[in-house]
């Protein structure tokens, strides 16, 4: 049965016009758009069997889309916010340094729109309150870099524990707990906020931070 599930892996391709920009007109670009549908979207390198409760999503019909960035699989559902930047880079350097810059940019953003108090910890995970709230992923290749992230906004949480598996590696602050007890929604701490208000500021505050 998982082999059967091996062919119907998608790539993802939302974001394609941004690489496409930035590779062949050198132009930077952004976007910022609710995610439409429930799926698992793995990284680059993630290894499936080890990551994803593949039995569960073949028996309920979700799919999997393989991303251009690294880090482990993750959920997303109608109550996630995607958030991606491409740009020109030379070189293929300076990693750590590109993970930084955007996740600060995202930050500010986040901040300007009236949600406070995110940080970034681990590799790449935004937090409130020690709990993950979105994380991010990132491709660097010859000549220009792709940042994605992806924020809990109004998420079905609870499905994450139904189709992931606990994680392959883990950031320190994780400290064991399972997926219901490490992420929340950003909602859960500004209750205000809807992903259909949430996605046209926080796309007009990071225009603002765009460079």
């Amino acid at each position: 049965m998982l082999d059967r599930l091996t062919p119907n892996i998608k790539p993802f391709t939302w974001d394609d016009l941004l690489i496409e920009s930035v590779t062949t007109k050198n132009i930077p670009k952004f976007s910022c758009y609710p995610f439409h549908h429930t799926a698992i979207v793995a990284g680059y390198g993630s290894n499936l069997s080890k990551e994803i409760r593949l039995e569960k999503l073949f028996m309920d019909h979700i799919p999997i889309y393989r991303r251009q960035g690294g880090g482990c699989s993750v959920f997303l559902d109608q109550g996630c916010l995607i958030v991606s930047i491409a740009f020109p880079a030379r070189g293929l350097s300076g990693i750590r340094t590109h993970f930084v810059n955007c996740t600060r940019w995202l930050i500010k953003g986040l901040t300007k729109t009236g949600i406070n108090g995110i940080y970034q910890d681990g590799i790449s995970d935004l937090v409130i309150d020690n709990h993950k709230i979105g994380g991010s992923c990132l491709k660097r290749s010859k000549g220009f870099v792709y940042f994605s992230a992806s924020l809990l906004v109004s998420a079905d949480l609870g499905q994450m524990d139904n189709y992931l598996k606990y994680p392959p590696r883990e950031p320190a602050y994780r400290n064991g707990r399972r997926h219901h007890d490490f992420v929340r929604n950003i909602n859960q701490y500004h209750h205000e906020i809807t992903i259909q208000d949430l996605a046209p500021g926080l796309e007009k505050n990071l225009a603002l931070g765009f460079s």
